[in-house]
Formats: C-alpha cells, structure tokens, sequence
C-alpha cells in the first residue's frame, strides 16, 4: 500500500493482513515526514474498542462518527452502542 493512494473510509472492515499493511505505510509516512499521509492512515485504522468509548466521552459522538473508523468498536458493542453514550 502506497500513501499515495490511501483513501480515507472510515466504516471498512480490513484484514489483519491489510492493518500490517496500513502500519508499516504508517511507518514510512511518518519516516518521510508525510504527515497528510500518516493522519489518513490512523484515521481509517480501526479504533480499539475502549479507546472509542474515552474518545466518545471526551470529545463527544459526532467528532468520533467523522474522524475515526469505528469498525472495530460496532463489533464488539453492537452497531447501535453510541446510542448509549
């Protein structure tokens, strides 16, 4: 995966083949100092599920909604869990 071509989808599930494949883009984002890059990379990542629960209460559900992918936490929690926050 090149930084080049990283397109921000904040609801797709990934393999744990293509996560490896967004950390080491990560890596070399963050070597090359390509900041833009490094930022979409995290945003698509999927967010543990406890760290989208502190986010949520912290920065409220709709900045979570649009920065981060979620894919993760509407696994473990359900797909209606921000409801409850």
């Amino acid at each position: 995966m090149t930084t080049a071509t990283v397109e921000i989808d904040l609801h797709r599930k990934y393999t744990a083949e293509e996560r490896d494949d967004m950390l080491e883009a990560l890596a070399d984002a963050l070597e090359a100092g390509d900041d833009e890059a490094a930022n979409k990379l995290v945003r698509q990542m999927p967010v543990p599920p406890h760290w989208a629960k502190i986010i949520a209460e912290i920065f409220g559900k709709e900045y979570l909604l649009r920065t981060f992918n979620l894919s993760h936490a509407d696994e473990e929690y359900g797909e209606g869990w921000l409801n409850d926050c």
